[in-house]
Parts: structure tokens; sequence; C-alpha cells
């Protein structure tokens, strides 16, 4: 139930992200916007690495209270990351290009998020009841 609204609210973001027309005439492109998406892009990578190295840490812990600390990290950082997403879909600037681009490594983002959310769920069902 949980994933698949998260998983709702992860396709709801995505749908909702700023869609241009072929018939629209491309803003100019702005270079300091463009550096700043990519610095944030950058960031989001990075945090995405850390989350796969938060999951693989709860997959080899065998403490069930290091284990529920390690996931509520988890978490956060799922919560923090997303809204960083939804933040960077205002941001898309450019030609048609260069939106298409961005708007590609967003969708990637999102579907590593959607993987974190899933392993997470399943690493949240196979802790022991306390």
């Amino acid at each position: 139930m949980k994933t698949s609204i998260l998983i709702s609210a992860i396709v709801a973001c995505a749908l909702s992200a700023p869609i241009v027309s072929a018939q629209e005439k491309p803003a100019p492109a702005k270079p300091a916007m463009s550096m700043d998406m990519d610095k944030h892009m950058s960031q989001m990578q990075e945090k995405m690495k850390a989350m796969q190295v938060q999951m693989d840490k709860i997959g080899k812990t065998t403490d069930p209270e290091e284990r529920q600390k390690l996931m509520l990290e988890h978490t956060q950082a799922m919560q923090e990351n997303m809204k960083m997403m939804r933040g960077m879909g205002g941001m898309m600037e450019g030609d048609m290009m260069q939106r298409h681009a961005m708007m590609e490594k967003r969708m990637d983002m999102m579907q590593m998020m959607m993987e974190q959310m899933m392993q997470h769920d399943q690493m949240m069902g196979s802790m022991p009841a306390k």
C-alpha cells in the first residue's frame, strides 16, 4: 500500500513538470540557470549514491536496532531528495533539446528513487516485529 502511494506521488510529480509545445519559441538559453541545474543534478546523483550505500548497509546489518536507525535515515534521505526533485521541475530553461535532456535526467532520477522506495519497502517487510 505504501509503495503504491509513493509510486503514485512520483508519477504525479513527473507529470506535473512543465511541458513545452513544439510550436513555442524557445527562450534564450541562460547559462547561469543551466549551470545551476547541472549543480542540482550533480547533487542529486551524489544523494542517490549515498542512499544506495545506506540500503547496502541496511541489507548487511543483523542488529535490529541498527537496522531501524538506518531505515529511518534512509526515509529522511528519500524525503529530502523528493523535495529537491520537485524544485528541479521549474528550473528547466533553454531550448527544446536542453529541456529534453534535463527532463530525461530527471526521469532517470525518479526511476532510481522509485527503486530505492521499493527496496526500502522490502527491507521494512523483512524486519522483525517489535
